[in-house]
């Protein structure tokens, strides 16, 4: 399926754009502004899209409760993602298995989705995971966006409330993302406000 859509790809004309970075880097502003600029645009969150697969695939629930136990489940059943998230974000081991299980579900709903929106001009894939699950093959650029450790971890405390301090740093510290350099068309650096990290990405928009 996923060379099948490759040709169908080109033959529509369609751009695909990976945006990847770390978390708490600024990888959604980035999405949502350049969906907003560029004409005929889309933007996929895969973090999202993970959470969506655990709310409609029981399969997959069984899984990851039968590898990380049922102190990962709430009471109606459904993903506990903050206990989840101690236990993958505290051993790397624990995330190789989550991985395992996750990945090529990913890929091929990302397969799906690009098809299914083969009447955009672009596509913005939002994903830490882009190298990782192998979803830069899907993509005609890549965006590398890069954050020093204190801004994400301010980032995620604001956009996560409910977070306490020993959790954000655990995973500001403990992530690891693959990154292929080689097939990184764009770096930005945000670290300073949200009109430079704008400026710049008009910059890139104009390059595309």
């Amino acid at each position: 399926m996923a060379a099948t859509l490759i040709i169908l790809k080109e033959v529509l004309k369609i751009k695909v754009i990976g945006i990847v970075g770390k978390t708490g880097c600024g990888k959604s502003s980035v999405a949502n502004y350049m969906a907003e600029k560029l004409i005929s645009a889309v933007k996929l969150d895969v973090d999202l899209m993970a959470k969506q697969i655990y709310d409609k695939r029981t399969d997959v629930v069984r899984e990851i409760t039968h590898y990380f136990g049922a102190e990962v489940l709430n009471s109606d059943g459904s993903i506990n993602f903050k206990c989840l998230g101690r236990k993958v974000f505290s051993d790397c081991m624990e995330m190789g298995k989550l991985n395992d299980i996750m990945f090529p579900l990913i890929f091929n709903e990302v397969s799906v989705f690009i098809k299914d929106n083969s009447d955009k001009e672009y596509i913005l894939i939002d994903a830490a995971i882009l190298f990782d699950a192998g979803l830069d093959y899907f993509c005609d650029r890549v965006i590398w966006i890069k954050a020093d450790k204190r801004k994400r971890e301010n980032f995620l405390k604001c956009k996560n409330s409910g977070i306490c301090d020993e959790d954000v740093r655990q995973r500001v510290q403990n992530q690891k993302i693959k990154i292929k350099k080689a097939k990184v068309d764009f770096i930005i650096e945000n670290n300073l406000t949200l009109k430079d990290l704008f400026k710049k990405i008009d910059s890139i928009i104009s390059n595309l």
